[in-house]
């Protein structure tokens, strides 16, 4: 018997290993008009701003605090972003690089990639205490009572009020978000009841939330934020 029926048949060629598909490129127009924390690679914040003008990887953020990174520079510095994307309801962390721009309330920003997109609102969520009003919508003889906005978030507000509201009812809310400007009213629904010994907690939504309501909850937050963390 010849030897390689001892063995069974020559082995063919190797079968080629599949091609690996490369990643689809993040959509970063999604991002456009987020406001964003701006740190360092250390962490260390530079700057709030809004992301605009974004075309491919690069756009301008429109500062909307004081920055406290020198716009005298040789060369590019990396920089990380974190946000509340509104479109897509969920937290954007990108890395990119920036240069200061002709004007100096806006800085350009190149190279930018999305390195992740969570579920992450917490970082979003501040602790509050603000006074502030409801009306029950579509309650006959509802009238203004008075509540407080113990968190207060992009997506949603939690609200402490003496008064009984249930599940699927739809609350306008006024409140004082900056001080020195008009109060602003929000339309927000009851997702869940919370009872207190004193007061009933709802945990709400915002619905159809306005572009300037979004940025003044969006300062509040991040100027919160930087007090707790110690940063000025």
């Amino acid at each position: 018997m010849a030897l390689f029926g001892l063995f069974g048949k020559k082995a063919g060629k190797a079968e080629a290993a599949p091609v690996k598909k490369e990643a689809e490129p993040a959509f970063l127009e999604d991002y456009a008009g987020m406001q964003a924390e701006v740190t360092d690679t250390e962490g260390r914040l530079l700057f709030v701003a809004k992301l605009l003008g974004l075309q491919e990887n690069q756009g301008d953020l429109h500062l909307l605090s004081e920055a406290f990174v020198s716009r005298e520079m040789e060369e590019p510095l990396p920089v990380r972003l974190r946000g509340y994307s509104s479109r897509k309801s969920k937290a954007a962390y990108l890395e990119g690089t920036i240069l200061p721009a002709e004007d100096d309330q806006i800085w350009r920003v190149e190279n930018l990639t999305l390195v992740k997109l969570e579920n992450d609102r917490s970082f979003f969520r501040m602790d509050v205490a603000m006074d502030a009003s409801l009306t029950a919508v579509g309650r006959p003889g509802a009238e203004e009572e008075p509540c407080k906005l113990v968190d207060l978030s992009v997506g949603g507000v939690r609200i402490a009020s003496p008064n009984q509201h249930q599940i699927g009812e739809r609350l306008l809310l006024s409140v004082d978000l900056t001080s020195g400007k008009a109060p602003s009213t929000m339309l927000c629904q009851v997702l869940r009841v919370i009872g207190q010994e004193r007061d009933y907690e709802y945990g709400c939504r915002f619905i159809e939330l306005n572009d300037a309501d979004e940025d003044r909850i969006m300062q509040i937050i991040f100027a919160l934020q930087r007090k707790q963390s110690g940063r000025t």
